[in-house]
């Protein structure tokens, strides 16, 4: 139940959106591809284009705005604030050519994670989390994502760095990783339909918040309490 409860909190935001342009069919994994409507009218590829450079561009230029975010529970009110003062106009010189884009918020906080492992630093050790602990219970698909990463780290990192967002190549990527992806899901999660580009992206962060943007797929130590 909490991981259905997730996935309904993580999307019913984004129906609008979703609704905007056809779904082309769905991988092996039960992922697929969205387009999106914006103020301006952009396309399903300018979208993905825009939130690719715009997560690029945070990173680089507003390191302590973008660490604070990524450091944020996904969903969480101290998340909100901190999108609030990223879209107030004030943080970054990265909005002026996307101001009127919406741009849905996990796609933003995913592409700032993909920046930084493109781009940026080592993470700080704040920013650091250990995997799931072998055996724990996967309550969502953040924790999915560190389970996933912490064995499969060079096939996550091949994905970030060889594909583009809501690519074919990306699709394909995403594909190959699923019956492994699939072993971190709950049985009875199984059967949800994992958007590839929102997949790629809880993948970016766990790569980098797990430590392992720029080195060999290792295990990570298990964590006593199961992270999210």
């Amino acid at each position: 139940m909490i991981f259905r409860n997730f996935f309904h909190h993580a999307f019913v935001g984004l129906a609008a959106l979703l609704a905007a342009l056809p779904q082309p069919a769905a991988a092996q994994v039960g992922v697929g591809r969205s387009g999106f409507s914006t103020v301006q009218s952009m396309n399903a590829r300018e979208y993905w284009d825009a939130v690719f450079w715009f997560g690029r561009c945070f990173a680089r230029t507003s390191q302590p705005i973008a660490l604070d975010l990524l450091a944020s529970e996904p969903l969480s009110r101290e998340e909100q604030a901190i999108f609030a003062r990223v879209f107030n106009g004030q943080e970054s010189n990265c909005l002026n050519a996307v101001l009127q884009l919406s741009m849905a918020q996990p796609h933003i906080r995913g592409a700032i994670a993909e920046g930084f492992i493109r781009d940026g630093p080592p993470p700080p050790a704040r920013l650091l989390v250990t995997a799931p602990a072998a055996g724990a219970t996967i309550h969502n698909i953040t924790e999915a994502a560190r389970c996933y990463t912490a064995t499969h780290a060079a096939e996550v990192r091949a994905l970030i760095m060889e594909t583009r967002p809501a690519s074919s190549q990306e699709l394909a990527a995403i594909q190959r990783m699923g019956p492994d992806f699939l072993q971190c899901v709950p049985p009875e999660a199984r059967g949800y339909r994992f958007n590839t580009t929102d997949l790629r992206y809880r993948l970016a962060e766990a790569l980098l918040r797990l430590g392992l943007a720029g080195t060999p797929a290792q295990p990570q130590p298990a964590a006593s309490q199961p992270a999210r």
